[in-house]
């Protein structure tokens, strides 16, 4: 999950960010409003951790920058002392959550997941499809029953692809999903990862869960769909590219 952190608020105790780290979080930190807005005209984030207390703007005034730009990705508010009349009209603007006070950094990440879950039409914290079942609370995977051992970033991809199935996901937004900070890899590093991931699942007996769409990137499909959509070829990984990788 891609966090845009703006302002100081919630990671401020040690070890919080951390543990945001362990749980799949990979946040962009900003300290201003004006710069909150700046990249989210350049990046696509999964949601926005925004600190009401900022020094340039209030975060009521990004939220409704945010939303009269049209830009839909979730934000949830913080701070440390915020009677009713601050929190409603933060939702009112368009926050999708509020919290006051130190929040449980699991609780926090509870909220974030299930945020996220509903903005892309998804209720449970349990992600199907065909025999698989992605466990986003626990990053557990599991084919017909029988856990799936993966590393964090093949369980990025998978999940990512699971939250927009259906849709075409390119190597840009697997990139940005997976990295930030002084981390650049190549946009070969996601065919390798999704190369791997593909053979695990093949292993599992799910070999055409995940489509290549040649020159753009990649799309979860249902392995009941109609046999009309034809599968695009991989790129040609050998053997020692991946060892390389």
């Amino acid at each position: 999950m891609l966090v845009l952190h703006v302002g100081e608020k919630p990671f401020r105790r040690a070890g919080d960010a951390e543990l945001a780290r362990q749980h799949g979080i990979r946040a962009e930190h900003v300290a201003t409003g004006a710069e909150a807005m700046e990249f989210l005209r350049l990046y696509e984030y999964d949601i926005v951790l925004l600190d009401l207390d900022l020094p340039d703007i209030s975060g009521h005034e990004v939220i409704r920058r945010m939303r009269a730009a049209r830009v839909a990705v979730p934000v949830m508010a913080f701070a440390d002392v915020a009677p009713a009349a601050i929190r409603a009209q933060a939702l009112d603007l368009g926050a999708d959550d509020f919290l006051a006070g130190t929040c449980d950094m699991n609780e926090l990440l509870a909220r974030m997941r299930a945020i996220v879950r509903r903005r892309l039409g998804h209720t449970n914290s349990a992600l199907c499809s065909g025999g698989v079942e992605l466990h986003m609370n626990s990053r557990d995977v599991r084919v017909n029953g029988t856990r799936l051992s993966l590393s964090r970033r093949e369980y990025s991809v998978l999940e990512l692809l699971f939250l927009k199935k259906g849709m075409i996901l390119t190597k840009g937004t697997f990139l940005s999903h997976l990295y930030c900070g002084s981390e650049e890899p190549e946009m070969k590093t996601i065919d390798v990862i999704v190369c791997r991931l593909r053979k695990k699942l093949a292993a599992a007996g799910l070999p055409a869960l995940i489509d290549t769409v040649w020159g753009t990137g990649y799309i979860l499909r249902d392995p009941q769909a109609a046999p009309g959509m034809a599968r695009q070829p991989d790129p040609a990984w050998t053997e020692n590219a991946l060892a390389a990788a």
